[in-house]
């Protein structure tokens, strides 16, 4: 039960747990309820600051869809079959999904560009693993519409590259 102060709630204040605080504190919503549920609103800006905030921001969903290792092998497995260079997290998800929180562009990257790896355990067998762009409307019951593609200018002149 929360306790008002002067007819409004106490205001708590979610504080970044990074180091580099990247992204400012999130103020703690008020619980609303909509026929008997409870519900948080959240705006898309304070969902991309979470994603900064939990280290989401180059974070990869990879999808076995023939099964996969053990997890503690997989956090093995991963790093050094799919080329990591950073330090990287590595969980499942849900259903035959894991997810991976990188720490270097680069290494996002490079696990994003490829259509498929195949990781092979020390049993020899090999299992596939495709990848899915993690992000806010990210649904783990449904295949991506997203692709990576990399676009090439040659003998682009200086002048055009800006951000």
């Amino acid at each position: 039960m929360t306790t008002m102060i002067g007819g409004q709630p106490p205001t708590v204040v979610v504080k970044p747990n990074t180091p580099n605080n990247l992204a400012d504190p999130i103020p703690m919503k008020l619980i609303t309820f909509i026929h008997g549920e409870p519900r948080i609103i959240w705006t898309a800006a304070e969902v991309e600051c979470m994603n900064i905030l939990e280290n989401l921001q180059y974070a990869v969903v990879r999808k076995f869809s023939y099964g996969w290792p053990d997890m503690e092998e997989l956090r093995k497995l991963i790093p050094s079959q799919c080329g990591i260079k950073g330090e990287c997290q590595i969980g499942f998800f849900r259903n035959r999904h894991v997810l991976i929180r990188l720490t270097l562009m680069e290494d996002f990257v490079n696990l994003t560009s490829r259509d498929a790896y195949f990781i092979t355990d020390k049993k020899g067998y090999s299992y596939q693993m495709r990848p899915l762009i993690y992000d806010s409307p990210f649904k783990v019951d449904e295949e991506t519409t997203k692709a990576m593609t990399w676009i090439s200018f040659p003998n682009l002149l200086p002048t055009y590259f800006d951000n």
